[in-house]
């Protein structure tokens, strides 16, 4: 590096130079660092955008001589009189060429490291998805009280009742069904979505009892595919939040629950008038829960979106698939 002094018998201006220059070089290089770790690689790295990924590399590759021509060779000149580059370096392609190896340096060094937080929290997430995992089946089998037995007495009942009192039987099968997919599913980390839907339909039928077959629901779905797998039982803790807290019986103000799965994405919306004396509190224990396991699962790769107004209250879930 060249060096270049007015002054070389001022021993204070050059102590002082020294030290302004060490400040403004680490400190340019914790921006640049902090930058490309805190900003450009999480908004590009995780959603693969290579196109806005390379686009920040090379403006940070710029930013650095620039605003290290500010620091050293405006600001800190003013102060102390010294260059740190001789005037004839301080031509705009070489300056740039001469910090292209500080500003690559320091930019890998933010990559690697960010790379580095990446693995280490995907292996977090992995071993909380584990844990919880483990926690739930322990739970499961205590709360299982011979399900085969359950599942048995209950086909016994639906076959007593088949000639009788048909409705009741096939409303005690549903049950049978949602007991059952329940019990076994949740057992597994993803299900056909298909069932997950056929969950949901058993489930407002079964409710739609409590008022007299009178429920007010629209629900519309949509997949391409009959092998599409989601995680299990994750909407339905959507659709029970908007029974319970909403309108459910006016047929001017329905309870609209929308899904559609594309090719690469799971769109999710229900939609709900609330009750006039209800107080719905979207951070409840219910919510914090499925918003902790959407991260585990998914990381950022997912949008929750929960619109709420004075009568309405809309959730909407988009997940990968």
């Amino acid at each position: 590096m060249n060096f270049y002094f007015n002054r070389i018998s001022d021993r204070h201006h050059f102590d002082l130079w020294y030290i302004l220059e060490a400040v403004a070089f680490n400190g340019l290089e914790i921006i640049i660092f902090y930058l490309n770790y805190s900003f450009i690689c999480p908004k590009t790295l995780p959603g693969k955008k290579w196109n806005w990924l390379i686009t920040g590399q090379l403006f940070l590759i710029f930013l650095f001589p620039a605003l290290r021509y500010l620091f050293e060779e405006v600001i800190i000149f003013k102060i102390t009189g010294y260059h740190n580059y001789a005037e004839d370096s301080l031509q705009t392609s070489f300056y740039i060429y001469d910090n292209s190896y500080f500003a690559i340096r320091i930019i890998l060094y933010s990559l690697v490291f960010y790379f580095l937080k990446t693995i280490w929290n995907s292996n977090q997430k992995m071993n909380e998805l584990l844990l919880e995992k483990k926690q739930a089946e322990l739970q499961n089998l205590k709360n299982q009280l011979s399900p085969h037995f359950l599942f048995n007495t209950l086909n016994s009942f639906y076959a007593d009742l088949m000639d009788v009192h048909p409705k009741t039987a096939d409303d005690l099968l549903k049950l049978s069904d949602m007991l059952r997919y329940v019990t076994y599913e949740n057992e597994n980390d993803k299900v056909y979505l298909k069932d997950e839907i056929k969950f949901l339909q058993n489930y407002i039928t079964l409710f739609s009892r409590r008022f007299d077959n009178q429920l007010a629901v629209q629900f519309e779905f949509s997949f391409h595919e009959d092998k599409i797998k989601i995680p299990s039982l994750l909407l339905i803790h959507f659709v029970e939040n908007a029974f319970k807290h909403g309108i459910v019986t006016k047929a001017d103000k329905p309870i609209k629950i929308e899904l559609k799965a594309t090719k690469n994405q799971l769109n999710f919306m229900v939609a709900n008038y609330l009750i006039n004396s209800e107080n719905y509190d979207e951070k409840g224990i219910g919510n914090k829960n499925v918003r902790k396991r959407l991260d585990i699962l998914f990381g950022e790769n997912y949008v929750l979106d929960v619109k709420k107004t004075q009568e309405l209250y809309q959730v909407e879930l988009h997940i990968p698939l």
